[in-house]
């Protein structure tokens, strides 16, 4: 999630302190920090007003973005294992995905054709 709205950013930021154990799951565990090492993204200093300064998600609500992404060398793409290695990779990036998204999905119709699920109001 690289640049969202103000209203989107307070959407997750929400969904993150009610579910932060969720979302600490979803990028400590083995298979994430192997592909990914960690969340990235720019920050706040502070925790953002609305929020308690000493919540138990403090760290993660500071973020503006949510970044996910790993480099390879550019022979890594002739490799044999290179699609494999990528559908490993989104396999591995979906469940964060799937966590950022679900408070912008709520209450949306989410059946048929999948580009009606973006809109440029998120």
């Amino acid at each position: 999630m690289y640049m969202p709205s103000s209203a989107q950013l307070h959407q997750v930021r929400e969904h993150i302190a009610a579910n932060h154990r969720h979302l600490q799951a979803i990028v400590a565990s083995p298979a994430f920090k192997r592909v990914f090492g960690q969340l990235e993204g720019e920050k706040l200093k502070r925790v953002p007003l609305g929020f308690p300064k000493e919540h138990p998600a403090a760290e993660w609500l500071k973020f503006r973005q949510f970044l996910a992404g790993c480099e390879r060398p550019a022979e890594f793409a002739t490799r044999p294992g290179f699609y494999r290695s990528v559908a490993a990779a989104f396999r591995t990036l979906a469940p964060l995905i799937a966590f950022l998204n679900a408070p912008l999905l709520a209450g949306r119709e989410r059946t048929g054709d999948p580009s009606r699920w973006l809109s440029s109001d998120w």
